[in-house]
């Protein structure tokens, strides 16, 4: 969350102060750098609606809550980063090779793109720090930022090579590089963001962890499956099957047991008992699980939500 918020911030002051300088020197890879600002801003808006959008909770259209949305929007995001960060900045490139125009290049290009460094790099520290698995949200700033730092840098090594070699294809080719790295990042987070669409299996600690919470409950007997998804960075939704102790079951169920048994003299006697024993085994096994549900998240916070069943 706050990875996005620094991000958005740094990126909408960098592109401001990029467009500024790229239509007064002419440079294709400053106008590059704007671009890739801009998608940059717009992306991480994106990513920041889908934030808020999967914390919506659950509705009776939505039981399960809205938190794989996020993924939704981080998927729109990513390809906003190939159609109109890499394709854009891409296509500015090529057409700087073709028309060539020689850039004004000043002291205050240099600057910008010295305060842009400064910007977009204390922004990547910030995402490494926040860095957490599953968080597509976090991944994309810190790829954005990333390749953000690295374009920056191409930039500058493109505008002083045009400065001091007198070649304007080198502000081009700045243009063209950039723009390829952005669409290799966008295919990275829109095949990872896709992933958790089709609910992606949760870090293999955490399933173990639930794994040996399940194994050190009295009643369970034996796991026989376990299914443990991503909902979202921070909730997980899990689906275990167990062979439940019966003995255990019928331990507590004794007493009462014992004193309808006393009460059978014929045949129908005995089916009714059968079918008491029934109704009264199922709602107890139905209790149990419950029980079993609630304990295990309140040891497991992150799962959200629970599903035992016996086998």
């Amino acid at each position: 969350m706050r990875s996005v918020k620094v991000a958005i911030t740094a990126n909408f002051l960098v592109t401001c102060l990029k467009f500024i300088v790229a239509f007064s020197s002419g440079s294709a890879s400053m106008l590059a750098e704007a671009v890739h600002s801009l998608a940059d801003t717009l992306n991480q808006g994106f990513i920041w609606v889908g934030i808020i959008r999967s914390k919506i909770g659950p509705s009776k259209e939505f039981p399960f809550g809205r938190g794989q949305e996020r993924y939704v929007w981080g998927l729109i995001s990513a390809c906003g980063i190939f159609f109109v960060g890499a394709g854009v900045t891409i296509y500015h490139g090529i057409v700087a090779l073709v028309y060539p125009r020689e850039p004004l290049i000043t002291n205050w290009t240099l600057a910008v793109l010295a305060v842009s460094f400064i910007a977009e790099g204390s922004s990547l520290v910030v995402a490494i720090i926040d860095k957490k698995d599953c968080d597509t949200a976090n991944l994309a700033v810190l790829l954005e930022d990333s390749a953000a730092v690295f374009g920056l840098f191409l930039a500058a090594v493109a505008v002083l090579l045009t400065r001091f070699t007198g070649h304007i294809y080198w502000d081009a080719v700045g243009s063209i590089i950039v723009g390829v790295v952005l669409a290799a990042i966008a295919v990275i987070l829109i095949f990872t963001n896709l992933e958790y669409l089709i609910e992606k299996a949760s870090p293999e600690e955490l399933h173990n962890e639930v794994r040996e919470y399940l194994k050190d409950m009295p009643l369970v007997e034996d796991i026989k499956d376990i299914r443990m998804i991503v909902l979202t960075p921070d909730t997980h939704r899990i689906r275990a099957e167990v062979e439940l102790n019966g003995y255990l079951l019928i331990k507590e169920m004794s007493e009462s047991l014992k004193e309808d048994y006393e009460q059978i003299e014929n045949f129908t006697d005995f089916l009714q008992f059968c079918a008491a024993f029934a109704n009264r085994i199922t709602r107890t096994v139905g209790a149990k699980i419950d029980e079993m549900e609630d304990a295990l998240k309140k040891k497991a916070p992150y799962l959200k939500n629970v599903d035992i069943k016996p086998s």
